[in-house]
């Protein structure tokens, strides 16, 4: 008869226990720095290609630089090129692997035409392969050459493929990353095998193999030794505690008593004084567990839960009008990145403490979030409510300040007022919401009492995003231009880009209601590059309407001039276009200046080396000073149209005004008046030095007609 294991005894259960627990550790730690180790050489390894790419385009780029010069041949360069990438051609039409890039084992460079041709292959040189298929069986075949095209073509990717290894017919899973390089006409791309990657990480398999046969072996014999030491005394343990359960109450002696065991007995010996203390203990405990319940912590107000709670119940009974208050400190995470979050929570604090010493009886305060807090007041007016409000917030300042703490604090305020009808907590809660995200988006510093506008407002800007979405993948924005021109030839010397919107659902949004919400929904740079490819897309048309000299001025984000690929998309865009890039001028504003001005200075000296033209936009209403305007390059300064609506009736306007025209002269760069209206406008600019107009009195921004 066979033997049976049992695990009818404690001392059994946790050997087993303990075995099985070593084991299944040992093997979730080791599986889990498999899978790390591996994914991080995968990452390794894509990064390696994706170098590897950059410097097969610089090496072009260099090889590029000897044909102009004459000092050798396309031809010669090209091959030179594949020599150092892949390595010399032989006989049979094959290219050995000698290249010195660790792209792996397996791994080797590829170039390819835009049709599809082997440009560069170490033994499929000079074939069509555009309808290569993934090896890899599919219901749907995968053309691996036409997505490596598509997209280097779009700023460079990385495909993934079943292929076979080099000079073999074993299938493998394949990575690889694609670059357009314009010059030559060559899509480069370095690709290896995920199994040249991550081969290394098999090594922690082994490791965790071993560590799991000793782990186990001397566990079990540990456990197996000290697990019998606690079990045998824990059974009286277990007796004792059967009987205290019918109310026999005795202690349990141990010889020892300096161990765990003892400590355990001394605990049961210590448990029936216990008790009885415990008893009184748990009323505290209720009160303890009711202040953690129902109020905040930092603040020691009552906290959203109770807050829900106490106006649910206010809102029960009708008693005239009543009001509920939302209070959120204006640019607190701003407050916390300047001054840390120990500062802040400080603030929070001592603004917590003060409410609570300056609660009246019939209101009800408490914080319902991170920096917002809401205010319950019964038998209110709205003017008594300003009152208070504006008067506490006043002394609360002043307080801060004598405390030592900030004293520039503003509040965003949302008000709703009921009136006794019926009305719950989460729909009066949502109203004053309404009105709180109104005041922050309108930037308003006083109270917002609730309106079904506000809500009107909010859906609407909610919608106008919603809508700008849809309309940047379709390319539903439309470019119109108005012309500046030169107010002693009457020539026009430039058009600017303007971008306009028609919706079938809201008709037409001005660029003044859509251009701030796409950059809270952070589309601008998108919606930028649309409308970019559609001005330059339309400059012939436009030299045909105008003349040959005009050039196109298109107005840039700030946040477009920090991503890293903006001047190689810029260059792209012209020769795709085969604009002139001197015919090019690309508006920045002011605000561009309160960021990284050391690497703004970087991007527009990039941008400029390649001949385009950069115009200070909305110049006198920013941030910029006569250092930054000494320090960058500007081929054109335009004057707000705020300076211009006052030159001919306020000297100290006409006085602005030629000031600026003179540092634009002492600067060596254009002036342009921007938002003329009228020739008495057009007299004085000119009288003032400035010969370049733009606005209604010689055209509006209209659409491109020829």
């Amino acid at each position: 008869m066979r033997n049976k294991i049992h695990f009818n005894t404690l001392r059994k259960k946790l050997v087993f226990f303990t075995t099985g627990l070593l084991i299944v550790s040992s093997l979730a730690i080791g599986l889990s720095s498999y899978y790390v180790a591996r994914n991080a050489l995968i990452e390794r390894g894509k990064i390696t290609l994706k170098n590897g790419v950059n410097s097969a385009l610089i090496l072009i780029a260099e090889m590029n630089k000897e044909v102009k010069k004459g000092s050798i041949t396309l031809e010669e360069a090209q091959e030179q090129v594949k020599v150092q990438l892949i390595g010399p051609l032989l006989e049979d039409g094959t290219r050995l692997i000698t290249n010195q890039i660790d792209f792996g084992e397996n791994g080797y460079y590829i170039a390819y035409s835009l049709e599809g041709i082997e440009l560069m292959h170490p033994n499929l040189e000079g074939q069509n392969v555009w309808f290569f298929e993934d090896k890899n069986e599919k219901t749907k075949p995968f053309y691996l050459v036409q997505d490596k095209i598509e997209k280097a073509l779009t700023g460079g990717g990385f495909t993934e493929y079943t292929w076979e290894y080099p000079f073999s017919s074993k299938l493998g899973k394949k990575i690889v990353y694609s670059k357009y390089e314009p010059s030559w006409g060559w899509v480069v791309t370095a690709g290896s095998y995920i199994s040249d990657f991550d081969a290394e990480a098999f090594i922690i398999i082994e490791i965790t193999a071993a560590i799991i046969f000793f782990v186990v072996i001397l566990g079990f014999l540990f456990s197996r030794k000290y697990i019998h030491l606690i079990t045998k005394p824990l059974s009286k343990v277990v007796n004792a505690m059967s009987n205290a359960e019918l109310g026999d109450y005795h202690t349990i002696e141990l010889k020892s008593s300096n161990d765990e065991m003892g400590h355990l007995v001394a605990g049961f010996n210590n448990m029936i004084e216990s008790i009885t203390k415990s008893q009184s203990e748990l009323i505290s405990k209720d009160d303890q567990l009711l202040q953690f319940a129902y109020y905040d912590s930092l603040s020691g107000l009552p906290n959203a839960y109770f807050f829900k709670i106490s106006v649910s119940s206010k809102l029960a009974s009708p008693n005239g009008k009543r009001a509920l208050l939302l209070i959120d400190i204006k640019d607190f995470n701003f407050i916390n990145s300047i001054y840390g979050s120990e500062y802040g929570d400080q603030i929070i604090k001592f603004i917590g403490n003060n409410m609570v010493s300056n609660t009246e009886s019939d209101l009800i305060v408490a914080r319902v979030g991170g920096n917002e807090f809401a205010v319950w007041m019964d038998n209110v007016s709205v003017s008594s409510i300003e009152i208070g409000i504006y008067g506490y917030i006043e002394k609360l300042k002043m307080l801060l300040k004598q405390n030592n703490y900030i004293n520039h604090l503003d509040f965003y305020m949302g008000l709703v007022i009921l009136d006794g009808s019926e009305i719950d907590f989460d729909q009066a809660y949502k109203k004053a919401s309404i009105a709180l995200q109104y005041s922050k988006t309108k930037g308003h510093i006083h109270i917002n009492q609730y309106n079904d506008e506000m809500h009107q407002i909010l859906e609407r800007e909610s919608k106008i995003i919603e809508l700008s979405e849809i309309a940047i993948k379709q390319n539903d924005f439309t470019v119109n231009y108005q012309s500046k021109v030169n107010a002693i030839t009457g020539e026009v010397v430039g058009v600017e880009s303007l971008a306009r919107w028609f919706t079938e659902e809201l008709g037409n949004i001005s660029p003044a209601e859509f251009i701030p919400l796409l950059y809270k929904a952070n589309l601008m740079t998108q919606f930028t590059k649309l409308i970019i490819d559609t001005s330059f897309q339309d400059f012939h048309k436009l030299k045909e309407k105008y003349n040959d000299k005009i050039s196109l001025s298109i107005n840039i984000p700030p946040n477009l001039l920090f991503e890293v690929d903006f001047i190689d998309y810029i260059k792209t865009s012209i020769e795709k276009y085969k604009i002139d890039p001197q015919k090019i001028m690309l508006e920045i504003t002011e605000d561009v200046f309160i960021s990284d001005f050391d690497l703004i200075k970087i991007q527009i000296e990039g941008i400029k080396n390649m001949g385009i033209k950069i115009s200070l936009d909305d110049f006198g209403t920013g941030y910029s000073s006569l250092n930054y305007l000494t320090k960058v390059k500007f081929d054109e300064i335009k004057v707000d149209k705020t300076f211009v609506d006052h030159i001919i009736t306020d000297p100290t306007s006409e006085a602005l005004f030629k000031s600026i025209v003179k540092i634009a002269n002492a600067l060596e760069c254009d002036v342009v008046a921007e938002g003329v209206e009228s020739q008495e406008q057009v007299l004085k600019a000119i009288e003032c030095g400035c010969l370049i107009i733009q606005g209604y009195v010689y055209s509006k921004p209209e659409p491109l007609i020829i």
